[in-house]
């Protein structure tokens, strides 16, 4: 017994009278793929008279998107989970800067970083251009192939950005009415949740549309998605210019990163000529002795500014004074720093601690004086001094 294609079947059946989804439904319980199924139903509908659009039958099981385009729909993710991630941490660094935690100050730190500004400037400026690329190019190969159907793959991809997307944002919303409730809803959070919101928020809404538009067909204007594009485009904008002027333009960078490490010089010289002071019972009469003795030789790398290349200044202020019992020594080093402390974000210095002495500084030529302590003349301590031995060197940071 010949057996009769799908279409037969489907052409036969609703001549019957049959419905189509019943049709389908035979079909798939036989074994048929769902693809398989309505493209016979459709050849059907066009066998009986049912007129086909000027451009062609729409079948459902079209073209599957190539590998390609499954990349670069994968890559347009990874680009969205990029720029997300540097416009969070953007925005939270500008708010940190202007809506600074009491907490943070009274210790002396900061939860402002340069660093993170730059890189998160850079991750936009990079990352931005490149993600409305591939959807733009995702959008358009469906807009000229009305046949090409996308892969399971895109589609679970999709609705995991939809889900994570709103996930979020209800997170968001509970965390805000909580806070609220406990009455400690403060500038500051206030701001982060409302970026968490917009992201979320404008990320759904975007990848919704795309659903209605590329499984659904349907016909969502080209306005909407530019409309959509221009916001995005202008919330970054605004994130990048406010990331300069918060973490400063690049030659401001460079400088600043001259000055912190003109100020780890200072700092780790001075170290050395109180490390040299009690050991040889002096000061050294020049930075250079420090060199000949191989006891200092983890000081030399730092001996000499890392712009100009020229030595930093070193002065002896007072030789030998006895005071309370210990005999010490007083000197001076200085430096021309590029910028005013002030004018740089505030942050930890290299070592993990908050500013000292050697990170507060005018633009210019700046100076600071030390004093090491050389040698204790008693062998006991004085009466209210403690018995821990005096610190080499004494200064806010040691």
């Amino acid at each position: 017994m010949e057996q009769s294609s799908p279409q037969v079947y489907a052409t036969e059946r609703l001549k019957a009278g049959l419905s189509p989804d019943a049709i389908k439904q035979n079909l798939l319980a036989v074994g048929w793929s769902e693809e398989e199924a309505n493209t016979a139903i459709v050849g059907g509908l066009i066998a009986l008279g049912v007129p086909v659009p000027p451009n062609g039958a729409r079948t459902g099981h079209g073209r599957l998107s190539s590998t390609v385009e499954v990349v670069l729909n994968f890559f347009s993710f990874i680009a969205l989970g990029v720029v997300a991630f540097a416009l969070v941490t953007l925005y939270y660094q500008i708010i940190n800067y202007y809506f600074p935690d009491p907490l943070i100050i009274r210790y002396g730190g900061s939860d402002v970083s340069s660093e993170a500004i730059h890189y998160a400037i850079a991750a936009l400026i990079i990352t931005f251009p490149i993600y409305v690329l591939a959807v733009r190019l995702w959008f358009k190969r469906f807009r000229e192939d009305l046949e090409k159907v996308e892969t399971k793959l895109t589609k679970w991809l999709t609705y995991l950005i939809l889900l994570v997307s709103a996930i979020t944002i209800v997170g968001d919303l509970i965390a805000a009415v909580f806070f609220l409730l406990q009455g400690e809803v403060t500038p500051r959070f206030f701001l982060k949740a409302l970026v968490i919101l917009i992201l979320a928020g404008m990320i759904f809404g975007f990848y919704f549309l795309e659903r209605k538009k590329i499984q659904y067909r349907r016909d969502i204007p080209r306005r909407t998605f530019q409309t959509l594009g221009w916001v995005a485009l202008g919330i970054v904008l605004v994130a990048i210019v406010l990331g300069f002027i918060v973490g400063g333009s690049p030659s401001t960078a460079r400088k600043s990163g001259f000055d912190t490490q003109r100020a780890d010089d200072l700092r780790t010289i001075a170290s050395c000529v109180a490390n040299f002071g009690i050991n040889q019972k002096r000061l050294p009469d020049t930075l250079g002795e420090l060199s000949k003795s191989g006891q200092y030789a983890y000081c030399l790398s730092g001996m000499a500014d890392p712009e100009t290349g020229m030595p930093y200044e070193y002065r002896i202020v007072v030789p030998s004074v006895v005071v309370g019992g210990v005999r010490q020594g007083e000197f001076e080093l200085c430096a021309e720093f590029s910028l005013q402390s002030e004018s740089v974000p505030i942050e930890k210095n290299g070592y993990g601690f908050p500013p000292d002495k050697w990170s507060e500084h005018g633009s210019g030529r700046n100076c600071d004086t030390e004093t090491a302590n050389l040698e204790r003349y008693l062998d006991a301590p004085l009466p209210g001094e403690s018995a821990v031995p005096a610190p080499a060197i004494q200064s806010r940071y040691y």
